[in-house]
């Protein structure tokens, strides 16, 4: 039977960032000592003065704690090492060596950059929030925050605004997009926004009759129909047509083109202040 142990493990974080990679690493690493009852751990975030450094290594040796480190500088690892060894500090240096082996194994030089982790979530964050923003967007659902978009896609059906909205979000844009129907008006909020990037997609009467074709037969519908006939597409692009001058949209055929294509060609506008 495994006995309780009532000393208190104490246990510090020091980090050139936040912490969050080590602070991670020490909870699941004491999943596996469920009778350790009496842990205390302290975070000493952003460290940037080795000063500052061998004063908590100061302090973790005072209170027989285990240093715990995800610093990227060189030097405040070769002090922190030295430190340990010199004063018999349990000390953990969870970046530097396995940094060394991913570089002598890819031959990749490593960015050396403090906070990289919490950058990278950031990153996944907003493109999270650009994708729910572009779903609750799409095909005209909402327009009620459609201020908040990086930019507004238009343009009649098939002429591929959610597929080029969704890939954009994943990049990190709120998208928003609303299909032009000459029977169903855009709101006038639409209109009165300012500074709103507004992106209007288009093709030739033909091209899009086609696709609609195929897309019939897919749904198992009738190949011939009002929705397919060059004359009610022909009459749809002439409404998208006044739309887009409205909208003062930048003008984008996507017959024939990737949404790769199309998307590079919009990422290129949006990247402009």
């Amino acid at each position: 039977m495994k006995e309780n142990n009532d000393q208190v493990l104490k246990l510090f974080i020091v980090s050139d960032s936040i912490g969050e990679t080590a602070q991670r690493m020490i909870h699941a690493t004491l999943t596996q000592f469920p009778d350790l009852t009496q842990v205390e751990i302290k975070k000493f975030p952003y460290i940037k003065d080795e000063q500052e450094f061998l004063n908590v290594l100061q302090l973790a040796q005072e209170q027989h704690a285990i240093v715990a480190t995800t610093l990227v500088s060189e030097s405040f690892n070769a002090l922190g090492h030295q430190f340990a060894k010199e004063h018999d500090i349990p000390y953990v240096d969870y970046m530097s060596e396995l940094i060394r082996i991913i570089e002598n194994h890819t031959h990749a030089e490593p960015l050396m950059e403090s906070g990289a982790l919490r950058k990278l979530n950031d990153e996944y964050f907003k493109r999270i929030e650009a994708i729910e923003y572009s779903v609750k967007y799409d095909d005209g659902k909402h327009f009620t925050d459609i201020g908040e978009a990086d930019a507004l896609i238009v343009g009649v059906s098939r002429t591929s605004k959610t597929p080029l909205s969704m890939y954009l979000a994943n990049k990190g844009y709120k998208i928003a997009n609303i299909p032009l129907v000459p029977e169903v008006s855009i709101p006038d909020n639409v209109y009165q926004q300012k500074g709103l990037k507004v992106f209007g997609l288009t093709a030739s009467p033909n091209y899009i009759a086609n696709i609609r074709r195929n897309r019939a037969e897919t749904l198992g519908l009738s190949a011939e129909s009002t929705y397919n006939s060059l004359e009610r597409i022909k009459k749809e692009l002439s409404y998208a047509e006044e739309v887009f001058k409205k909208l003062n949209a930048t003008v984008i055929n996507t017959e024939y083109k990737s949404i790769e294509e199309s998307a590079f060609y919009i990422e290129k506008f949006l990247m402009q202040k």
